[in-house]
This record gives C-alpha cells, structure tokens and sequence, in this order.
C-alpha cells in the first residue's frame, strides 16, 4: 500500500479531503484495515478495508447486507430525530458509480466507512456494568432491525449456525478419522453424541417456521461495540457477518464467550466456570431492549441457546481436531484438542446453572 493507493481510493468513493497519514488499525484477523487521517477537525477520518474475499465468497452480497441494516438503522434514527447519527450506526460510503466497494488489480474488494471518532472498544468485561451495556446494546441491535425482512439478506457464510450442517460435519469427522484422535476422545465424542438430540431442536425450529428468522451479528463480542468517552455505547461495529438466522445464535454466542472465567483454549480445566453476575447484567441489558419483539419461544429458550452454542462450537473445534486441523489456526498439536476440552467443561458448567439462569432470565423479564 503506497500513498499514491490511498490518494486513488478515496477518490474513487468521491473523497476530496487531504490526508495527513495513514496506518493499520484493529486487531482483526480476516479482514485488512487502514485507518486514514484527513487534514482539518473538521473533516472526517476514514476506514478504508479490504474484504477478504476468501472468507467471505460472495463479497457484493455481504455488503448489501450491511447497506440494507445500516439503511434501516439510520432511517430509524433519523426518524427519532438522533443528532448524532454518524455515531450510532456505521457509515458505508459509496463510489461515484453507486457502488460500495473498488476492486483492485488482484480482484481484492476495497470499502470506505466514516471513522467513529472520540469513540473506543473494549477488549474484555471487567464489572458487570460492562456486561449491561453489551447486553443493552446488542438488545438494540436487534430492536432496531427486528422489522427488516431477513429473507432481503444472504448468508454471508452458509450454514454458519446450522445444527444439523455442523453436526454432521462432526460424524463425518469420527468417520474419516483422518488424525486418528478418536480413540483417544472417545469419551467427549460420546458426551457430544448424547446431547445430540436436544441441541438439534433448535434447528429444527427453524426449519419448521416456529422461530422467526430474524437479522443477526453472529459475533456478538463487546469488542464489537464502540463506545463514548462516557462509557455509554455508540453503536455495533464488524457487520460482514451480519445475515439471517435467531437471535438466539447472538444471546447464546454472548453468554459463551462473555460469562466463561476462562479462555475457550484454557487447559486447566479448573478455571473455568459461570459468572454470574456478568450473565444477571448482560441478561437484564439485553431483555430491556429485545423484550419489545421477542416471541415466546425465543424468551423460553435463552437458557438453552446458552448450551446450545457452547455445544457447536465444541463440536466444530472436535471436528477439527479429529481431522488434522485444517481449519482453525492452531498454535501448538494439541490446540483444537484443548479448545474442545475446555468448551465441553463449560457446557457442563452451564448445565449445572442451567435453574438458576431460568430464574434469572424470568426475573428480568418481570
């Protein structure tokens, strides 16, 4: 990336602003992203990102996905009369041709987004303020685009959270036994065997038309929220994965990785247990906003989404390891073997508190 590159991508989505200086920024592991800083205050900073079309097969598609979100967000807003808007929701910029991407000579898909200035993530929940505001936030998310089609959206990555799809990716693995590990996890491939059952319910509800498809973020992380200098939240960021699905994927997909004491590779599996007060907060956050639209199917089976994306993730980092490892990056041999050790613990942890979570999702509720 030389200046001159920068100098012709912006001016291809129609930017005439001087640059002062550009570099990376983030901490993402898919995409690659440039943060470009505009002479005068009051000029706007860029994010210019290059899609990785690897990832992401059909880049177009994806990208009107977040038009269509960040549309009906920002109409929202506006509606509501918000001063702000360029804060509180993501401002894909178009080029002079109406598109919202350039392709560059090696086929790489080039975007421009406005920088959310005097705005900040957070890495990891310390307090349970913290988890409120997530939950509050990602609860939001949702409100707003609770009234969009999500039929209008395509599946940016295909069966992402398909049950059955990853469930017999599974099989298939302690089939092949391409690594030879199943002898060896025999045990936690029954554990996930006998689970099997219950956790297919929930795509079967899907498929059945008892849970309303909904638009959904599918990593709903707190590093996916910006917030002010007042700590307050402005608006979710990282939408390319944003397609159609439940909202039960993000709630449970949250309590995964937000309310674990452990990292999801932890290898003491002696760390790892349930916050509690971290799942209250979130839980309370999420329910003060979503409660408007849920159905009560969606209410009745928070608890169990919880479980559930614990599960398929487990059987996915499983999967993978029975197969030689060819899709999650590891760090040592033993990585996916871990990652599922530890995942499997939580869900047992999850299961443990699964009354209490009931009691604590109906209190909110009330």
């Amino acid at each position: 990336m030389t200046n001159l590159h920068i100098h012709q991508y912006l001016t291809s989505f129609g930017r005439t602003e001087q640059v002062v200086d550009w570099k990376p920024f983030g901490h993402g592991h898919i995409n690659d992203t440039i943060l470009i800083r505009t002479a005068g205050e009051e000029n706007p900073n860029f994010i210019l990102q290059r899609k990785n079309h690897f990832v992401f097969k059909n880049v177009p598609g994806m990208l009107n996905n977040i038009r269509l979100v960040t549309g009906h967000i920002r109409s929202k807003l506006l509606a509501e009369g918000e001063p702000e808007i360029d804060r509180k929701v993501m401002n894909y910029l178009s080029t002079k041709d109406g598109n919202q991407y350039i392709q560059d000579e090696s086929g790489n898909y080039w975007t421009l987004f406005l920088f959310v200035s005097n705005s900040h993530g957070i890495e990891e929940v310390t307090h349970a303020d913290q988890a409120y505001s997530a939950g509050k936030a990602f609860g939001k998310f949702q409100l707003q685009l609770s009234d969009l089609d999500g039929s209008k959206l395509i599946e940016t990555i295909p069966n992402f959270h398909n049950g059955k799809f990853r469930y017999q990716q599974f099989l298939d693995a302690i089939s092949g036994n391409a690594a030879g590990h199943c002898a060896s996890m025999q045990t936690e491939i029954d554990l996930l065997l006998l689970r099997a059952d219950e956790m297919l319910q929930l795509q079967n509800w899907l498929d059945q038309g008892k849970l309303p498809l909904r638009i959904t973020h599918n990593d709903t992380k707190i590093n996916n929220i910006l917030y002010g200098p007042d700590e307050q939240s402005l608006c979710i960021i990282d939408l390319d994965t944003v397609m159609p699905g439940t909202i039960l994927f993000d709630f449970g997909d949250a309590i995964r990785t937000l309310c674990n004491s452990a990292a999801e590779d932890e290898p003491d599996l002696s760390r790892i247990s349930f916050i509690k007060e971290y799942f209250e907060a979130f839980t309370r956050g999420y329910l003060s906003e979503s409660n408007r639209f849920l159905t009560k199917l969606e209410r009745e089976n928070l608890v169990f989404s919880c479980r559930y994306m614990v599960w398929e993730q487990t059987i996915r980092f499983l999967a993978d390891y029975l197969n030689g490892d060819p899709y999650y990056k590891i760090s040592y041999p033993e990585h996916n073997r871990d990652r599922s050790l530890s995942q499997l613990n939580y869900l047992k942890v999850l299961e443990k508190n699964d009354s209490w979570m009931e009691n604590c999702v109906m209190q909110s509720l009330s």
